[in-house]
């Protein structure tokens, strides 16, 4: 008989309990090779538009937050915002769509069980009560555009994608969520200077 591999069935075990969303993320990225950022450090920032189910105080507190976060990065990569004959222009599209996903059904009491057993004389009564398993999912999608200052020509965009299994608990680690998109949007940016 051959030995029990304990550390495949730890992993195996680990695989089956990690939540379906930890690798449920995307960043893609494209970019004008034309454009030099070595030689254009200054922007401003554009009208953003963040269209979320949240109430509107929500989404101008993750607003503010999206937009500081992106200025210290920017910061810290040597730009600089201006008001004045910006270099480039910043600003973003985000939200979400939520998605019901169905699995079975769970009965909502321990009445009976089959057609042949009496009704409770609790719930529905006419028999067990029967709730679909379902869960809510949330597809949440930002999308970053720079832009010429002169020309108005999109230079840089970037997409950022995740799926949020825990709406309530996103939104409680808001600062988290909110440097987490940043970061990976913003990791190879910029770009390299084109030669």
């Amino acid at each position: 008989m051959r030995p029990i591999n304990w550390l495949t069935i730890l992993a195996v075990g680990l695989a089956i309990f990690l939540p379906s969303g930890a690798c449920a993320q995307k960043t893609s990225t494209t970019f004008d090779d034309k454009f030099s950022f070595a030689q254009h450090t200054r922007y401003a920032w554009r009208g953003n538009r963040l269209m979320t189910q949240q109430h509107p105080d929500t989404n101008e507190l993750m607003d503010l937050k999206i937009v500081r976060a992106v200025n210290r990065i920017l910061s810290e990569r040597g730009f600089v915002e201006t008001k004045d004959k910006p270099d480039f222009y910043i600003y973003y599209n985000g939200g979400g769509d939520m998605q019901i996903s169905e699995g079975g059904q769970n009965l909502a009491d321990s009445g009976p069980r089959t057609s042949g057993d009496p009704a409770p004389t609790y719930g529905l009564g006419n028999g067990p009560a029967m709730a679909p398993s379902t869960w809510l999912k949330v597809k949440g999608q930002i999308v970053f555009y720079i832009i010429d200052g002169i020309s108005g020509k999109p230079v840089w965009e970037t997409t950022y994608s995740k799926t949020f299994h825990d709406r309530d608990k996103a939104l409680r680690n808001l600062d988290k969520e909110v440097n987490e998109i940043v970061t990976k949007s913003f990791k190879n940016f910029p770009p390299k200077s084109p030669k």
